[in-house]
Formats: structure tokens, C-alpha cells, sequence
């Protein structure tokens, strides 16, 4: 069965296109987008769709339903509104009155996905994705729309796609490959090469040294995971029991030959 997502996002590369030329106006581009959203991402028009959701004295061009819970808001352009930042502005006051962490703000050619943070101080926002519908590669393109389909928000896998992500974030990875327990192992991967344990700040020294540009670049090559192999124990065993073959057969051809000498 083909994939409904890439069909769809193949499908609206020409559609995008042509929006551009004709410089669509906003509510073009919406019509646009909510076809997209049920064709592609599997939404169904008058169960999960809004347009002009209302949140108090505002709105909002579309919100998407489940269950009569939004779970994301969509903010469109006109199709050769070049997207910004600010543009997000009035949808996340929208999202903030009514707790929602998720907003795409989209002109039909671009989509991006932001995150909300909502903290004391004001509202925080993390761009997650930016997608060219018209020139980017496709299957990237699918594989990071599921998180936004029907499917996907149904079954809560846009928030494990944002875990992974906030996860995976510069801080905390730096923060895992500076913990204690992460430098000890390094340490006794690196006895087994000079039989003692070389002092931790050595180590977080050499590893900022290996943090620059430069030596990236240079040890590029090398920057994978690196897997340790377990001998097979069972090896060992099967040449054995080869060599125990190959030599009984020796064994028994010569006596077999002597025999035959000593009879004749």
C-alpha cells in the first residue's frame, strides 16, 4: 500500500508551485493546506479541522481537533510571504490561553513546526522542523510530516518525537558526555591501551581539544560508533571438532594402507 504522505507531498509540489506564480493570497493558501491535511496527513475536514478557531477575542486560521482536544494550531501566509519569527507571535498568544504546545505556521511551500515553552517569564519557542515542500527531498519530508498526521497525534507520537528531540538537545548531550560515569568509562576503555587510569581532567581536556572545528574535520572519518565484537565461543569449538575430523580420517586411511601392504 502506498504511503498516503509521500503521495500527498508529491502530489502538492506542482500545487505549491503554481501558488507561488499566481501569488496566492492567505486564504488560498489556506484551502490549500486543509486539502493537503486530509489527503496526506489523514485528517478528516469536519471532524478534526476548525478554520478561524476562535480563543477569546481572537483567531486563529485553522486548529486541529482529536477528541474535541486541539492538538496543534496552524498560522498560513500568503504564498510569497517570506517566514518569519514573528509571524508566530499571534499564534502563540492564541496557544498560550488555551495550553497548547504546538503551532505550524506555513505559506503552502514552507512548513515550520515550533515547540512552546511556556515559562514564567514569557513564552519560549524551539523551531523543530522547516520543510521546502516544493525543492526538499521528499522522503525527509514524509518521514517528519507523520509526526503531524492523524496517526501520529492519535497516538501521542508527536510528544515521543519531541522527547527524543529535547533529549538530543546540545546541552544535554554535552552534560551526558561530561558526567562522571561517562568519563570513567573512558578512562578504562583507555588502561587497556597504557594499564593505568589517566586523571578525568585530562580527559575533558582532550575531549574540548577534540570538540573544535578543526579536529572534527580532520578525524571526521573516525567520528562513529565504534562497536566491540565477542569472539564467538563456539569457534573455537567447531575447528576443533574439524581438525579432530581431518585427523581421525588421516589416521584411519593410513591403517588401512599398512593392512593392505602387510597382506600383500
Amino acid at each position: 500500500m502506498a504511503n498516503p504522505i509521500l503521495k500527498a507531498v508529491k502530489k502538492f509540489i506542482p500545487i505549491w508551485q503554481e501558488a507561488k506564480e499566481k501569488d496566492l493570497k492567505e486564504a488560498d493558501v489556506v484551502t490549500r493546506v486543509i486539502k493537503f491535511l486530509e489527503e496526506g496527513l489523514g485528517y478528516d475536514v469536519l471532524k478534526h479541522i476548525t478554520k478561524e478557531f476562535q480563543i477569546k477575542e481572537r483567531f486563529v486560521d485553522l486548529a486541529i481537533e482529536i477528541n474535541n482536544k486541539v492538538s496543534f494550531y496552524i498560522e498560513a501566509k500568503s504564498a510569497n510571504t517570506s517566514l518569519k519569527e514573528a509571524h508566530i507571535f499571534q499564534a502563540e498568544s492564541y496557544a498560550s490561553q488555551s495550553g497548547v504546545n504546538w503551532v505550524v505556521l506555513t505559506n503552502g511551500a514552507e512548513w515550520r513546526l515550533y515547540r512552546l515553552i511556556f515559562e514564567k517569564t514569557g513564552i519560549g519557542r524551539i523551531l523543530v522542523f522547516s520543510l521546502d515542500m516544493i525543492n526538499g527531498d521528499v522522503n525527509e519530508i514524509t518521514e517528519k510530516l507523520y509526526c503531524l498526521s492523524y496517526d501520529a497525534i492519535r497516538k501521542n507520537e508527536l510528544e515521543e518525537y519531541w522527547e527524543e528531540i529535547s533529549a538530543l538537545q546540545p546541552g544535554n548531550l554535552i552534560k551526558a558526555f561530561f558526567h562522571e560515569d561517562t568519563l570513567m568509562m573512558i578512562r578504562r576503555h583507555l588502561k587497556k591501551k597504557i594499564n593505568r587510569l589517566i586523571d578525568e581532567e585530562k580527559i575533558l581536556e582532550s575531549i574540548q581539544n577534540l570538540l573544535k572545528t578543526d579536529i572534527v574535520e580532520k578525524y571526521s572519518e573516525q567520528i562513529r560508533i565504534w562497536r566491540s565484537y565477542k569472539k564467538n565461543p563456539n569457534k573455537n569449538k567447531k575447528e576443533e571438532i574439524t581438525n579432530n575430523k581431518y585427523k581421525n580420517t588421516s589416521t584411519t586411511g593410513s591403517g588401512d594402507a599398512s593392512s593392505s601392504a602387510a597382506s600383500q
